[in-house]
């Protein structure tokens, strides 16, 4: 069972709570990964900014006051965020400088340009990432037909031909989808008030 965000942010507040760094870490590294890379991180780069990013989590979470409808926690991270990209680009573009020196070219990021819009790439991100978490921790509270019609429905795929396929009646088929629709979007708006 996860623990709410609150509970996991005040262990890991203890700095000696190994495991609640790791079920942090497992909850929101994939998460923060997508965001960087939508901001036009290089991929070659990227593993090592979402390494910083955690290291900076790690040293301010401490210092980190919860204030229900103030301030979501997933925005305090996603200025951390932008903030260490926007580091990353400048550092890039001294570094390129120096080794361009007189001459800069186009595809450089002008210190003066601003990143891609991070909060519609991270509520992108995020919907994406609290699905798939979602997904993973019902997927296997269904079996057989419930399953294989759902797959077929995300496919496009009409309920007849779901209905044949399965040699099921439509109305069981849009029954099964259903079930499984329920219960994701449950677990979706659970973990979002749990980690978001």
């Amino acid at each position: 069972m996860n623990q709410t965000r609150q509970t996991l942010i005040a262990r890991i507040q203890d700095l000696n709570d190994d495991h609640a760094w790791e079920e942090f870490t497992s909850q929101y590294q994939r998460y923060i990964h997508a965001v960087i890379l939508k901001l036009k991180t290089p991929t070659a780069d990227a593993d090592d900014l979402v390494q910083r990013v955690l290291l900076i989590l790690w040293k301010k979470l401490p210092e980190f006051e919860y204030r229900p409808g103030e301030c979501k926690f997933r925005s305090w991270m996603n200025n951390i965020t932008r903030k260490e990209v926007q580091f990353y680009f400048r550092t890039r573009m001294r570094y390129d400088r120096k080794l361009n020196k007189a001459h800069e070219t186009s595809a450089v990021l002008e210190e003066s340009q601003t990143l891609p819009d991070i909060e519609a790439i991270s509520e992108r991100e995020w919907k994406l990432h609290i699905s798939n978490l979602a997904w993973e921790n019902i997927q296997d509270s269904f079996t057989g037909k419930a399953l294989e019609c759902f797959e077929l429905y995300k496919q496009g795929v009409d309920f007849d031909d779901i209905a044949q396929r399965l040699e099921i009646t439509k109305k069981s088929a849009q029954v099964l989808k259903n079930r499984v629709v329920d219960k994701l979007c449950l677990e979706i708006r659970n973990l979002d008030e749990q980690l978001g």
